[in-house]
């Protein structure tokens, strides 16, 4: 009998939502970053002065209140006015619908008197705020988390109203072979965290995803890498990468099953690939981790002391 059959329900959330790099600083004339690109978004928010950007042999000036956007894997160069102050994070989101829409979606540059830039400059000054606290403890990594919430829904909202380059057609192929990797791990590692052994079938593969939007791999691959900015099999890397951080915080699984869960032929092969995108081994991550989590325990156990001395004292 099923008991929910009549049950009205919420979607399930199922991403990884990333934030680092968060910084503010103040730099001199001389002060420029060589053209790099990175694995996210990166976000630049002009507190004084004037800061000047590269993308795509178009520059950009940025002066105070402006904010811009560059997205994943795009090359670009930044270099300072006279004198600059800037705010400035990175943040990653493995939902592969959202990518696409924000990739394709936000513009680059909002000047201070968009509406964009109205909307989110009041929760780019409240992160940029945290910066000054002398702890970052549970109360400041939920503000983090809400903030860049709040700064999500209005990039969606902003992308949702612009139409892509690219087209529709390109767009859906590029969605299909993301969320048929993103899907097909999550089974597989879900489906070795239940039986406790590595699942018999085949681990999941780039073809595989491709041949699922029936077109050929070649096209596949282009298509993939002009929608996300990333090959397909980068932005599998990605998915694994992400799976065995949160596989790391689980001291019950070994690193090599964790290796073995993900579609590692061996523990070699998945340290490499691990350390190639995270700069750390599988063993340092996993160390880190669980340090970071036994120091946010002591944290809010002494927050609840502290409510309970309070308490007591007003008693």
């Amino acid at each position: 009998m099923d008991f929910l059959k009549n049950a009205k329900r919420l979607p399930v959330i199922d991403w990884n939502l990333t934030f680092f790099g968060a910084h503010e600083q103040s730099v001199g004339g001389d002060w420029i970053v060589p053209i790099e690109k990175h694995y996210a978004f990166e976000c630049i928010y002009i507190l004084d002065g004037q800061e000047f950007a590269n993308i795509r042999n178009e520059i950009f000036a940025l002066e105070k209140g402006d904010f811009f956007v560059i997205p994943p894997e795009f090359s670009h160069k930044v270099w300072a006015g006279k004198t600059l102050r800037y705010f400035c994070f990175h943040f990653d989101i493995d939902d592969p619908s959202l990518k696409i829409q924000l990739i394709q979606g936000l513009k680059y540059y909002y000047p201070k008197n968009s509406s964009l830039c109205k909307k989110v400059t009041p929760h780019l000054l409240t992160l940029n705020s945290l910066i000054a606290a002398s702890t970052f403890d549970f109360n400041t990594k939920m503000i983090i988390q809400i903030e860049l919430s709040k700064i999500l829904q209005l990039f969606y909202d902003a992308a949702s109203q612009k139409i892509g380059d690219i087209s529709s057609t390109q767009v859906e192929y590029s969605r299909i072979i993301a969320d048929f990797m993103k899907s097909k791990l999550t089974n597989q590692v879900l489906a070795y965290i239940k039986n406790g052994y590595v699942p018999d079938e085949k681990s999941v593969i780039v073809e595989d995803a491709i041949k699922q939007a029936g077109i050929s791999s070649g096209y596949g691959f282009r298509i993939f890498k002009q929608t996300y900015g990333i090959s397909p099999r980068e932005y599998l890397s990605k998915l694994k990468v992400n799976e065995a951080k949160k596989l790391l915080m689980k001291p019950q699984y070994t690193i090599n099953d964790i290796g073995s869960s993900l579609g590692y032929s061996s523990l070699a092969n998945f340290s490499r690939q691990f350390k190639r995108w995270t700069n750390m081994s599988p063993q340092q991550c996993r160390k880190e981790k669980i340090n970071a989590q036994i120091e946010h325990l002591r944290t809010v156990e002494k927050f609840i002391d502290d409510i309970l001395i309070k308490c007591h004292l007003v008693d």
